[in-house]
């Protein structure tokens, strides 16, 4: 639990989460941020399941926020009233635990982000959200890069300690 308290903060920290949500505040009296976290998020073709790949390295990394009305991160605003379904996964990872919240749209649009715990989240009452949990799935390019990483290790073992 510590490592991921150390983790949200240092994330939390790159992406300077908490002025964001203040500015969004003094900008926006009418509406109270429920919920706020360094994201990355992605939108997908369909209504998929969370696969490591190529698409989460070209993701938009931004602070997601959860209004009193819409959800909001970077360049994408979703209005409550939009979402058809929502899921929020917890995802097993090397540093502890993580996140994706998964939203589909009326209009079929399909967005993952990728998030640290936060207990605001859960504890918010204007979208229900209940905590399932996941698995990820892994990409042939997500596959190929840990094999391409740990081939160059090995290589590196034996070019500094074995082939002279």
């Amino acid at each position: 639990m510590m490592t991921n308290s150390i983790l949200k903060g240092v994330a939390d920290l790159i992406y300077c989460t908490e002025r964001v949500r203040r500015r969004f505040e003094l900008n926006n009296p009418g509406e109270k941020v429920l919920a706020a976290d360094a994201s990355k998020g992605i939108v997908t073709t369909a209504n998929q399941d969370i696969q490591r790949g190529f698409h989460w390295v070209t993701s938009q990394r931004a602070v997601i926020m959860l209004t009193t009305e819409k959800i909001i991160c970077g360049k994408w605003t979703i209005p409550l009233e939009s979402i058809s379904t929502v899921q929020f996964l917890k995802i097993p990872s090397l540093f502890g635990s993580g996140r994706v919240l998964k939203i589909q749209t009326k209009d079929n649009t399909n967005y993952q982000f990728g998030m640290r715990m936060n207990p605001e989240w859960t504890n918010q009452q204007s979208l229900l959200l209940t905590l399932e949990e996941a698995q990820v799935k892994h990409s042939f390019y997500s596959i190929f890069a840990r094999l391409l990483a740990v081939g160059f290790i090995i290589y590196s073992i034996y070019e500094r300690f074995f082939a002279k």
